[in-house]
Parts: structure tokens; C-alpha cells; sequence
């Protein structure tokens, strides 16, 4: 059997027209509820538009391949009243990706300076407690009586092989024991060298902030590198579909404007 031409632009002239409309009733349906105050919001819902930008990009190609192949037959003068709406259509989803890159740029930036703050914070809290818990290491230190008891009570346990009323510790668990047992343990000979228990403290929260600050630089590091992709696949992917609409849509309102002056002459 031999497909006519009528038959194949009948096909996608249907196939391009649901393509069409579904997209754009999922776009409305994308935007419910509206929360135009949310930044957060805001970049979501231009994620998803750019990511679903294709698919009317590609209902309006099938339905030009049709009237390409409608207008090569003299004999068929169907989809001529569709065609005004579907440039005006591909005209204004142009414009919308055209707005979204500067928008999308501008919530990134501005999500990523909350981001920015959010870490300095957290730091300045964790600094905060690094600098309590030297000086809780300083008055323990001062009090040798109290660290001959958490030694004392260390020992019996590891002298007991782990256990503790009955039951035994986990390896783990003893060898975190004997750990805290040295650490005292060298607390209480530093107290008795008043210079050497200050330098040690200075040295323990000296390496505490530099850990502090190796785990700072890594979550703006990755905080950077998260919007900069953010922003750069997005704008670009929007940047992209903005300049396929607009040049579809108004070449096309140009030909069928054309095509009117030449009618009424």
C-alpha cells in the first residue's frame, strides 16, 4: 500500500498538535501552587520548564515538516488556521526562556550568598565550641585531683580486660578507653609544667581550627561548584531554546505576514 503525502502530514500534524498542547497544559500544571516569593521555588520551576523545553521545541518541528509537505501538495490547503497561534506560541515561549536566564542566574547567586552566610555561621558556632572545650581542657587540666579519678576509673576497666558490671566492652570501645586513659594521663603530667600545659592547649586548638577551616574551605568549595553548574547548564540549555523559538516564531509570523500583503494586493 502506498502512504499518500496527505496521510503523513495528517500524522503529524496530529502528533505535533497533542505534543503541543500537553506540554503546555504540564507547563501550567508545573507552576500550581504559585510561590513567586520563593527563590528556592523560583529556581525549581525554571529547572524544570528549561528540562521540559524540548518537547514543544519538537511538536512545532513536526507540525512545520507537515505544512512543508502540505504546502508542496497543491491539492491539500489544510493547517492553515493553526498556523498564526503556533508562531505566537513558539514567539512567546522564546521571550519566557530569553527572561528566565537572567532570573535563574540572579536566584543562584542570591541562593548561593544564604549558602555562603549558612557556613560562616555554622563555622563561627563550631569555632565557638572549640574554643569552650580548650578551656574546659585548661580548668580539668588545673584540677589534678579530679584527673587521678577519670585515670583511676579508666584503668580499672583495662585492667578488667573491658568489662564493666558484667559486661564486656567491644575492642572498639576499650581501645577508645585507653585512649582517653593517655590522653589524662598526659594532661596530668603537663599540669605540673604550667608553660608546657598552655603550648599543648595552643597546639590543640590550633589543629582543631585548622580542621575546622580545611571543612569550611570544602563546603564553599562545593557549594561554588554546585551553583556554577547550576547556572551555567541551565542558562545555556535556556539560552539555547530561547533563540530556537524566536527565530521560528517570528520567521514564521514574517512569512504569513508576507503572504497577507501579497494576498490583498
Amino acid at each position: 500500500m502506498k502512504i499518500s503525502s496527505s496521510f503523513i502530514s495528517l500524522c503529524l500534524t496530529l502528533v505535533g498538535g497533542i505534543l503541543l498542547i500537553s506540554s503546555l497544559i504540564d507547563y501550567l500544571f508545573l507552576l500550581f501552587p504559585l510561590q513567586f516569593q520563593d527563590q528556592n521555588w523560583q529556581i525549581t520551576i525554571t529547572n524544570s520548564l528549561v528540562d521540559r523545553g524540548i518537547v514543544p521545541l519538537m511538536a512545532i518541528s513536526l507540525l512545520l515538516i507537515a505544512w512543508w509537505i502540505n504546502d508542496n501538495n497543491s491539492n491539500q490547503k489544510t493547517g492553515q488556521i493553526i498556523r498564526l497561534p503556533v508562531f505566537i506560541i513558539a514567539s512567546i515561549l522564546g521571550l519566557i526562556f530569553l527572561l528566565l536566564v537572567p532570573l535563574h542566574l540572579s536566584n543562584i547567586n542570591s541562593v548561593s550568598s544564604d549558602l555562603m552566610a549558612q557556613i560562616t555561621e555554622k563555622v563561627g558556632q563550631q569555632q565557638a565550641q572549640i574554643q569552650g572545650f580548650v578551656a574546659q581542657l585548661d580548668a580539668i587540666a588545673k584540677n589534678p585531683e579530679q584527673l587521678k579519678q577519670e585515670i583511676a576509673q579508666r584503668n580499672q576497666v583495662i585492667e578488667a580486660g573491658g568489662v564493666i558490671q558484667g559486661q564486656k566492652l567491644e575492642p572498639q570501645q576499650l581501645e577508645l578507653i585507653t585512649s582517653q586513659r593517655d590522653q589524662l594521663q598526659q594532661m596530668l603530667d603537663l599540669s605540673q609544667k604550667p608553660e608546657a600545659l598552655k603550648a599543648k592547649l595552643q597546639e590543640v586548638e590550633v589543629r582543631l581550627q585548622n580542621e575546622l577551616k580545611e571543612v569550611e574551605n570544602k563546603e564553599i568549595n562545593k557549594a561554588k561548584t554546585i551553583a556554577l553548574k547550576q547556572s551555567l547548564r541551565t542558562s545555556i540549555s535556556s539560552l539555547m531554546l530561547s533563540i530556537a523559538y524566536i527565530v521560528i516564531g517570528w520567521l514564521g509570523l514574517q512569512m504569513i505576514l508576507i503572504k497577507s500583503k501579497k494576498a490583498t494586493e
